[in-house]
């Protein structure tokens, strides 16, 4: 059941001088990690561009993901969601223990039920016939338990964790060039490989990715096994984190970061980065950008939050605040933005004798000319943004969070 609850703002315990990362006990003890919130805030930012970036004259494809091997800017932003999710799992076990379990269950079981009504409303008017039962609500949900199941069983060290997701990834890995399909083996193409003729099969080509014209899911059954170790380095890097705050830990998690980005250009895990299929050197790449995303927010909003300057000081918090809002009201964002860019796609609008959608209405008669020297398509996407962080601001500051 989706809940909203009273909880206190984001923030971090006040060091007694200087930068001192001894204050992590306290930081603890109130319950938030100021870092951890505005990096999710940063992905729901980044997440919103990629979602909203309309069709236009101009092309952006940083923005647009990968058709299948290599990647974008695109391609790392639901990658951020889960190695973050992982982190905010391993918070919850750490304070109810099993328990937290039948809360990821719910979650997952939530999720799994909003995404495929969501796919259903917005593909063919809740049409179930030809909807996709997979999605990216359902990955966070069964990643998110599965995540959860392996942090109940290995509550502490950082070594378990990264050792079960690489034996994960070489599994994986095993699967997608070893398994024989009749179109070869060994063979990772849109149109020959595991995972989508194993969703295929489960699912039926009227239930996955653009009813299996693709040949693949990129949310499907199978690439979730590369998806959840994914979420198990985010445990790993967060451990990290809680356990030993100093510039030694950030300069070895950087260097860690460095290892995963080497590992993918040298070849050295398999078959090539493929967001479609979730690959091992996908896997590798994304924790690499996550884990930088993670450590650049922890000093810029948890050591800059501590510093004895209050310009630094008040300055840090100020700037933190906005994406604070947007990080703890993820799920608000996420959806809302979703179900009006559906909306505004599906309502027809007249404009003049041309019949169009709302959404194209309102770019080409309102955003046309752009704004403040940015074209349609960018001013568009600003106001987007402005609105959504608008919406999560005045929830923040109303301390008014949902969760599942």
């Amino acid at each position: 059941m989706t809940a909203v609850t009273m909880a206190p703002l984001a923030g971090i315990a006040p060091a007694p001088a200087g930068i001192s990362y001894d204050a992590v006990r306290t930081r603890e003890a109130h319950g938030r990690w100021a870092g951890l919130d505005v990096a999710r805030g940063v992905a729901v930012a980044g997440m919103l561009v990629v979602e909203q970036l309309p069709t236009g004259p101009r092309r952006h494809p940083w923005l647009i993901h990968a058709v299948w091997n290599g990647w974008t800017g695109a391609d790392l932003v639901f990658p951020a969601f889960l190695f973050l999710a992982g982190i905010g799992i391993d918070e919850l076990v750490r304070r109810r223990g099993r328990a937290s379990l039948l809360r990821l269950a719910r979650r997952a079981v939530a999720l799994l039920v909003l995404g495929m009504l969501f796919n259903a409303w917005d593909g063919a008017g809740a049409n179930f016939t030809d909807a996709r039962w997979p999605g990216v609500l359902q990955r966070i949900g069964v990643v998110s338990l599965a995540c959860g199941a392996v942090v109940v069983l290995c509550r502490r060290g950082i070594w378990p964790m990264l050792l079960i997701a690489g034996g994960l990834l070489v599994l994986y890995a095993q699967l997608l060039v070893r398994v024989p399909l009749a179109c070869g083996t060994g063979v990772i193409t849109p149109a020959c490989n595991v995972p989508g003729h194993l969703d295929l099969a489960l699912f039926g080509a009227a239930h996955v990715y653009n009813q299996g014209a693709f040949g693949y899911d990129p949310e499907g059954f199978l690439s979730t096994m590369g998806a959840v170790p994914t979420a198990l380095v985010g445990v790993a890097i967060g451990r990290a984190l809680r356990a030993r705050l100093d510039w030694l830990t950030i300069i070895g998690l950087c260097g860690f970061a460095f290892a995963c980005w080497a590992a993918t250009q040298l070849g050295l895990v398999g078959p090539a980065v493929n967001k479609r299929m979730w690959t091992p050197a996908f896997v590798l790449l994304t924790a690499a950008t996550s884990i930088l995303l993670l450590v650049v927010c922890h000093v810029v909003v948890d050591v800059g939050g501590r510093q004895l300057n209050p310009v630094v000081r008040i300055g840090s918090r100020v700037a933190a605040w906005p994406w604070a809002a947007l990080g703890r009201n993820a799920l608000v964002v996420y959806v809302g933005q979703h179900v009006l860019g559906a909306i505004l796609a599906q309502t027809p609008a007249h404009a003049g004798t041309k019949l169009t959608t709302a959404a194209s209405y309102v770019q080409e008669h309102f955003f046309a000319g752009g704004w403040l020297g940015l074209d349609s398509q960018w001013t568009y996407v600003a106001v987007m943004l402005a609105f959504w962080t608008t919406v999560a601001a005045a929830m923040h500051a109303a301390r008014w969070y949902v969760t599942l």
